[in-house]
């Protein structure tokens, strides 16, 4: 298939180009989704606008409380942070585990949102960090969502057409706080996830819990917080009982289907299991720092 190929080095060169030929042109970052579905023929592009010589959209940027990541920063990158590790362990545990080396090399966590993928790794350890997703449009206005109301359905956002994402803001969590992801797959590399589980939580010193934000996906038609599971363990004081508890209602909570990553069942079956398992390993987080 037969394509242009224009490369910005500017935001407004980008979404100037996006605004002209509208919705005969596709934005590329990594280019490891997108060019797998043209070659299926499943978009035939006319224009492909690459975002990656666009020097701003690319780093992460730390302050007191919260961390900046660059749409266009590639996966390795962020893998590779130390401020990532750091503070958010539970985005560090879904990259170590998403695709290849190769393909975190290439690949954008733009791209990785914007895909709007339910198995989205990035999505869940996002999620439960309140990440936030600032967008700019062609006239340079700028608009700031909550990740929880970015996602609209599959492979739906809110972006409009002449907008591209600029950045994630994500919120420092608490020293009495431990995250961590977890997900399952069936094969023990380059796999999407069957089902994944994010847990952020927060303990006092009587093992209170304080907060907690639990996110899952490839459960719903988005990747999801689970409110319910949330509200259940607030105040209680944590046990691995507890989590035997909180499990079930998470299940209940989900919207699995039967597709090819797994039965609607089984998926239910994995969450139950795996709040327990990210659950514990969050809480031993809290007292490794």
């Amino acid at each position: 298939m037969k394509f242009r190929y224009f490369k910005p080095t500017t935001i407004s060169e980008a979404l100037t180009l996006k605004k002209t030929y509208n919705n005969q042109a596709k934005f590329v970052a990594g280019g490891t989704d997108i060019f797998v579905l043209i070659k299926k023929k499943v978009i035939k592009p006319d224009i492909l606008i690459s975002l990656k010589n666009i020097g701003v959209l690319k780093g992460i940027e730390e302050s007191d409380d919260k961390v900046i990541i660059k749409s266009s920063t590639i996966l390795r990158e962020i893998e590779q942070s130390i401020v990532v590790k750091k503070f958010f362990p539970a985005l560090f545990d879904a990259l170590i585990n998403m695709a290849s080396v190769q393909i975190r090399n290439v690949g954008t966590i733009g791209g990785n949102i914007c895909n709007a993928s339910p198995a989205a790794d990035t999505a869940s350890p996002l999620l439960i960090y309140n990440a936030k997703v600032k967008v700019i449009n062609s006239i340079l206005q700028e608009k700031v969502y909550d990740l929880k109301d970015f996602f609209l359905g599959v492979k739906k956002t809110r972006l409009a057409s002449d907008e591209i994402v600029k950045e994630f803001i994500l919120e420092k969590s608490d020293k009495n706080s431990g995250s961590a992801y977890y997900k399952f797959m069936k094969r023990k590399a380059m796999d999407l996830a069957n089902v994944g589980v994010a847990i952020n939580i927060m303990v006092n010193n009587k093992k209170i819990i304080e907060n907690v934000k639990i996110a899952l996906s490839t459960v719903a038609p988005i990747p999801m917080r689970a409110y319910k599971t949330e509200e259940f363990l607030i105040n209680k004081t944590f046990s691995e009982e507890l989590l035997e508890n909180a499990g079930e209602i998470a299940a209940n909570e989900c919207s699995p289907i039967d597709d090819i990553r797994g039965l609607a069942w089984h998926k239910k079956e994995i969450v139950k299991a795996y709040i327990k398992r990210v659950g514990i390993s969050a809480y031993n987080r809290v007292y490794s720092k």
